[in-house]
């Protein structure tokens, strides 16, 4: 792996597009590095009382935004996060130059709006809680989870929104000349293979 703060020459021909299964593993490696953020998460699925729902909203907007401000400052800054630099690939501009940080946060935008849908179902479910509270009490998780689709008008779109999304991201990325991922079509963006990295 190159350190992450070494420069890249990307201006050589030969480099490759990122095959998909490169870009999974960055992003399960970049997962890992902040998975000790999502650790409270946990609480949820173990306690289903006041004080859990009353920092819900507040939570999943911290780790949500972290990712993403992650992410962002990561592109703009070095071209990759430090998944990538292990992996092996970078993110350029359509003429592989340097990202910079307008590039970089329209690449954000649509994992962005995701997030938002996401925090705004987590105040509704926090909402929801604080009513029904007297109901919830005694009841199994799966009761709450029950009661809290039932009253979430977003508990559905907060699923399928990001399934929707990422299968299509996959799709273009698998059947692309470039490889290209809908954020990098948003953004003019290309992620590409280091020389003389060897690919999966």
């Amino acid at each position: 792996m190159k350190n992450i703060f070494e420069k890249i020459n990307t201006t050589e021909k030969h480099l490759a597009y990122a095959s998909l299964s490169r870009r999974v593993y960055a992003q399960f490696l970049d997962f890992l590095i902040l998975c000790p953020v999502l650790i409270p998460q946990i609480m949820v699925f173990y306690y289903h009382n006041k004080t859990v729902y009353e920092l819900f909203p507040f939570y999943t907007a911290l780790h949500s935004l972290l990712y993403i401000g992650y992410r962002f400052v990561m592109h703009a800054l070095y071209g990759r996060t430090f998944g990538k630099a292990f992996a092996g690939i970078i993110v350029t501009d359509s003429c592989k130059g340097r990202l910079g940080w307008i590039r970089s946060f329209i690449r954000s935008l649509p994992e962005l709006a995701l997030s938002s849908v996401t925090i705004m179902s987590a105040v509704y479910d926090s909402r929801i809680f604080m009513e029904h509270q007297a109901e919830m009490e005694g009841l199994p998780l799966a009761g709450v989870h029950r009661i809290l689709n039932k009253w979430n008008p977003l508990d559905n779109f907060t699923f399928w929104d990001s399934i929707v999304y990422y299968g299509i991201s996959v799709l273009y990325i698998l059947f692309s000349h470039k490889r290209t991922a809908i954020h990098d079509l948003f953004a003019g963006t290309r992620v590409l293979r280091y020389k003389g990295e060897k690919p999966f």
